[in-house]
């Protein structure tokens, strides 16, 4: 009920034909979770719960879901949510939270598919005229008091998750490593019979070239930034270019515990050896 009350907030201003799959669907996920065999990829935004989705969904042969129609058997549901008793088989995405937010930076200021009127404009304002790590600073300190966009912070993410026997968790940088191991160790976890071919196709197809190609018409590759298209750059360790000791300071005070318990960083000493780091290169 609290969830039907919750979509029904958030679909106000939303068509009636949009809305009726919406609430549809908050009924209906959990009663044919089991049965239709549905896969949900589980993240907090910006983590590439996107990207596991789509090679998934090729994988499995199935339809695009993106809450515009009823569920249908087998599809890929990729979502933001806290844990659910319900889910069978949910994938947990997770990602260096110090990479996280500088994606949400760019999604929030320079994409150009960006939702109007963000929670995060009522609190802070970017300046293309400061440079750039005075002006991620100032988003990471408003980010990081703020529950929207989703309404919990990363490390209530993580907690809500942790310990939770049916989940795969799977981390960004690992599918950047080797997408293909990943997504045949997935592919064994969800029981699903692991097809050589059909691997090489599902890691092929969503390649950031080829992804880039999809949406923009234009093929990128990994590192090749452009901040106004969703899929922006598509490395890890980006947040190096970002980071001052303001930023380090905060994101180890909001998401120390997340860090550590993730495994990217034992303890705050990351932060001194990064800006000596930057120092030397200076």
């Amino acid at each position: 009920m609290n969830r039907l009350r919750t979509l029904v907030t958030r679909a106000r201003g939303v068509s009636l034909g949009a809305r009726i799959p919406q609430l549809a669907n908050a009924v209906l996920e959990p009663l044919l979770d089991r049965p239709f065999g549905l896969i949900h990829v589980v993240e907090h935004p910006k983590c590439g719960g996107t990207w596991i989705r789509n090679m998934l969904r090729t994988y499995n042969g199935t339809q695009v879901y993106l809450a515009d129609r009823l569920v249908r058997p087998h599809d890929v549901i990729q979502t933001h949510r806290l844990y659910r008793p319900w889910y069978r088989r949910p994938l947990v995405v997770v990602r260096d939270p110090r990479d996280l937010f500088v994606s949400q930076y760019y999604h929030d200021t320079h994409y150009r598919r960006r939702e109007k009127n963000l929670e995060i404009e009522r609190h802070f304002r970017h300046d293309p005229a400061r440079p750039r790590r005075e002006d991620f600073g100032a988003y990471l300190e408003a980010k990081l008091r703020l529950r929207a966009n989703p309404p919990f912070h990363y490390g209530e993410f993580v907690r809500s998750w942790q310990y939770r026997p049916r989940a795969c968790w799977v981390r960004y940088e690992d599918c950047l490593a080797d997408a293909a191991a990943e997504l045949a160790r997935i592919v064994r976890w969800l029981g699903l019979p692991v097809d050589p071919d059909r691997l090489r196709h599902a890691v092929e197809a969503n390649r950031f070239e080829n992804a880039t190609l999809a949406r923009s018409g234009r093929a990128r590759r990994p590192g090749e930034e452009d901040a106004t298209e969703f899929e922006r750059k598509g490395i890890a360790g980006d947040w190096k270019n970002h980071f001052d000791r303001r930023s380090c300071e905060l994101i180890q005070r909001h998401e120390g515990w997340t860090l550590a318990s993730l495994g990217y960083e034992p303890d705050a000493s990351w932060i001194e050896r990064f800006l000596a780091e930057e120092r030397g290169s200076a």
